[in-house]
């Protein structure tokens, strides 16, 4: 016996239902997949250094708090603090781009590397890489921590 129109529109109606509800089933598995696999790396994170991760951007507003606000050198100076180690100018502009504080270009590097040796003060410079000399009640200051002391 054939299937007459409405037969054959009914049927398909059907089995893209089924098809529908197999998809559905397919990315709620997927998501609970990356639900659990972004714990995962939410906990690494936590305990790897950071850009040790292969593969892992860097989340540089939860790390470093908003960047984009602050000027260039208190941006440098908090990613500094944070990271405890000292950076190039290429990985501190890097950071700053991604936290869309800076253009990745020429000009930008200038104006970090600028920056740095203007605050002699607060940076300096070890081998090819950059260090924090300020003092930490400084920084509390720009991290919004008041500490109840007098400030400088």
């Amino acid at each position: 016996m054939t299937q007459g129109p409405l037969e054959k529109a009914i049927s398909r109606r059907r089995e893209l239902l089924t098809r529908n509800s197999e998809l559905r089933a397919e990315v709620d598995r997927n998501t609970a997949e990356i639900a659990q696999i972004d714990s995962a790396l939410v906990v690494m994170r936590k305990f790897a250094p950071l850009g040790q991760l292969p593969g892992l951007d860097e989340d540089v507003a939860a790390v470093y708090g908003d960047l984009e606000s602050m000027t260039v050198p208190d941006a440098c100076a908090t990613i500094l603090y944070k990271r405890g180690e000292a950076l190039t100018s290429r990985e501190l502009l890097d950071i700053l781009v991604r936290a869309g504080k800076l253009k990745a270009n020429n000009n930008s590097m200038i104006h970090v590397i600028g920056s740095l040796k203007r605050n002699d003060h607060r940076f300096r410079k070890v081998g090819s890489a950059w260090t924090l000399i300020e003092p930490s009640h400084q920084l509390r200051v720009l991290e919004g921590i008041n500490t109840g002391g007098a400030e400088r």
